[in-house]
């Protein structure tokens, strides 16, 4: 009987040591692969006031909460909106007549890969309170939108509006969740996405059609460095006018292949002065969260 026991109690600790390893396994596997940023913000309409909506209405500011707590316990690296709508007013960015651009310009400048946006409903009546819940999320430099789910809580007579968004939310969490997981797989294998503008200083004495480098134009090594530079290859030149040459999408990825530490966009802007210094070009740049920008200020020999 000793022995059955003895056979038993080594089974269970056997058994429960590799169900922890399987899920330590999970939970470090996820967090690998959520190195991506992601930023929870609240549903807004055109030319609305975000501090106003976040004022008004606190069933917004508690879902926004909850969804944000949601990614960082399962060890997702997220970006903080209330803390950066607060940087922004501190530093008077936050004005009446920038309302149209200024959630755009948040998300750029905040570094963020995705972001979710929160959508809640409260609808009331005599039989009680029902919320609704809706999360959509996209990548924040394309604006591409790959997750949308809905959920109520279902009518309850109580004034606990926590409750109900935890309710609501409750039903489309893992969900919502794994399904950013598979698309933070995505951008593992392609890249994260800059926006490259690259400018002509309003005294630089050359153009993009300038002749730098054996008879070549200085768009065509501009153009052949970004594609050859780009991760695997994935760049896309939108255009090019007169004072501006613009990739509205350049891949980079988000470790670095030799050393597999985080690779980020200064590191690539970094390597593109370079390339521009081996053929007597001067430029500055400015980064804004995944948009660069590029200014040429001409010929090191004319400085």
């Amino acid at each position: 009987m000793k022995n059955i026991v003895f056979i038993f109690l080594l089974i269970f600790t056997t058994s429960a040591t590799q169900i922890k390893a399987q899920i330590a396994a999970t939970q470090s596997s996820e967090q690998a692969r959520a190195a991506a940023k992601i930023m929870v913000v609240p549903y807004t309409k055109q030319n609305e006031n975000i501090q106003t909506i976040l004022d008004d209405n606190p069933a917004v500011r508690t879902a926004v909460i909850k969804v944000k707590e949601a990614f960082d316990q399962r060890g997702w690296s997220t970006v903080d909106f209330v803390a950066n709508l607060r940087a922004a007013q501190a530093n008077s960015a936050f004005t009446a007549d920038r309302q149209t651009n200024f959630k755009s310009d948040l998300l750029t400048g905040s570094g963020a890969d995705f972001y979710v946006q929160v959508d809640i409903q409260n609808t009331t009546d005599a039989s009680g309170t029902n919320i609704t819940i809706n999360l959509t999320a996209f990548e924040t430099h394309t604006g591409a939108s790959f997750s949308n789910q809905t959920a109520s809580s279902g009518r309850f007579v109580t004034n606990d509006v926590e409750k109900l968004i935890e309710k609501a939310f409750s039903k489309i969490q893992e969900e919502f969740l794994n399904n950013l997981m598979v698309k933070t797989d995505e951008i593992r294998d392609i890249g994260r996405a800059l926006v490259i503008h690259f400018n002509l200083d309003e005294n630089s004495s050359i153009d993009f059609d300038a002749e730098v480098n054996e008879n070549r134009f200085l768009n065509e090594i501009i153009e052949e460095f970004i594609s050859e530079n780009a991760f695997q290859g994935r760049a896309n030149l939108a255009g090019i006018i007169e004072n501006k040459m613009i990739f509205d999408e350049v891949r980079i990825p988000l470790f670095d292949q030799a050393t597999d530490k985080p690779y980020n966009p200064n590191k690539f802007v970094n390597e593109i002065i370079r390339f521009l210094r081996t053929n007597n070009i001067t430029a500055t740049r400015n980064i804004k969260g995944q948009s660069l920008f590029i200014t040429i200020k001409g010929k090191t020999n004319e400085q």
